[in-house]
């Protein structure tokens, strides 16, 4: 540029004893050091991530309130005697988050006094337990996104908050503020934030964490088990050309599945003979579904609740799943796999009226709508590109 202005053998002109060529190149420089050092990105990124972690814990927080508010225990499962370890045995062997809380009893003084002026009422063994809660809640919406990228549809975390959408109508409105049963278990929630955990770490093989959660998962709720089958439909490898070789590549995830299914058989046994003694039954029989739906024809409903609110189950996300299908990745086909394979359990060993019961169900089916809105949006995206 400065050839053509000036001619070949002309100086530029002198900006205080510089030449202007070179104060041109010093000033492009400097932008340049000031543009690679400006922390904006890394800025936006650690403010998102504060205000996302921010909302979790707000949302686990209004759920923690109304889920007590809304909800009431279930006598020979409430978490008085769950704590004494007086429960009936269907309910004892998912001691967990009580024996956290009788732990943290200690400790009560010193939450009163750095919470307490944010709780309308006195610190006390059911405030411990809602503050376990409201963890766990904020842990779920927080793994969310995680879980997207191991079932390969990374999306923005933002979107994932969504989950606390089924999650507070199948525990809040239908369990306790419409309609139901109403009731509430400390193991509910945090089997749902285990079951995210395990399947991520599974996904990602990161066992030296994933074993101490899983065994965990197993004290806290017997449904720990699905989050091997989860791992396992997410990572098996079908590209063999014969089931010798699919074996074979599937030979290191079969050993840990299998060490799995050895530790949940082991919890079960040794929970079993410690709870031997407990009143009740290790296995409840399951109420009719299907006298439970012909109720809804009856005027006072059924003793769970009424009927036609049941079929707002998830407030109606599995709808997407269903209808952009096509859209599913992969990894979220066979993890739709592990829903249907829970529900099929759930029609032999649970009350289906309980809308509580449905725990596990509630991450699988988030995350599947989540793909299947996000990945509709893409390809939308790249129509709009393309036209």
């Amino acid at each position: 540029i400065f050839t053509l202005q000036y001619g070949k053998d002309s100086k530029a002109p002198l900006v205080f004893g510089a030449s202007l060529l070179e104060v041109a190149m010093d000033l492009a420089s400097l932008r340049k050091t000031i543009h690679d050092r400006r922390p904006k990105g890394k800025f936006v990124n650690l403010a998102s991530k504060i205000v996302f972690a921010c909302l979790t814990i707000s949302f686990g927080l209004i759920f923690t309130y109304n889920y007590f508010l809304y909800t009431h225990e279930y006598p020979p499962g409430s978490y008085e005697r769950i704590a004494a370890y007086e429960a009936d045995k269907v309910f004892q062997t998912r001691f967990l988050i009580t024996a956290l809380a009788n732990f943290l009893i200690p400790l009560i003084p010193i939450f009163d006094s750095f919470f307490g002026w944010m709780i309308p009422y006195p610190m006390s063994y059911e405030v411990v337990l809602q503050m376990i809660n409201t963890l766990f809640l904020a842990g779920l919406l927080m793994l969310m996104p995680k879980l997207m990228k191991a079932l390969d549809c990374s999306v923005n975390p933002f979107w994932t908050l969504l989950t606390i959408i089924p999650v507070s109508w199948n525990y809040i409105f239908i369990n306790g503020y419409i309609d139901g049963a109403g009731l509430y278990y400390p193991y509910d929630i945090p089997s749902l934030t285990f079951f995210a955990l395990g399947t991520i770490l599974f996904a990602n093989k990161k066992w030296l964490f994933f074993y101490p959660v899983f065994i965990l998962a197993c004290l806290n709720r017997e449904s720990a088990c699905f989050i091997s089958m989860a791992g396992f439909f997410i990572l098996m490898d079908l590209n063999g050309s014969n089931r010798n070789e699919i074996l074979v590549r599937n030979k290191m995830i079969l050993l840990h599945v299998s060490f799995q299914a050895l530790l949940w058989l082991t919890s079960r046994i040794l929970l079993s003979y410690a709870f031997r003694n407990n009143p009740g039954d290790f296995f409840e029989e399951p109420h009719s579904m299907i006298d439970f739906l012909l109720g809804s024809d009856m005027p006072g409903g059924h003793w769970a609740g009424n009927p036609s609110w049941f079929l707002t189950l998830f407030a109606g996300i599995w709808v997407f799943p269903l209808i952009f299908y096509r859209r599913l990745t992969i990894p979220s086909k066979r993890f739709l796999t592990v829903g249907v394979i829970y529900l099929f359990v759930l029609i032999f060993r649970s009350n289906m009226m309980e809308t509580r019961v449905y725990n596990e169900l509630n991450v699988i089916l988030s995350a599947l709508a989540l793909i299947a809105i996000f990945n509709r949006s893409r390809d939308l995206k790249n129509k709009e590109l393309h036209a």
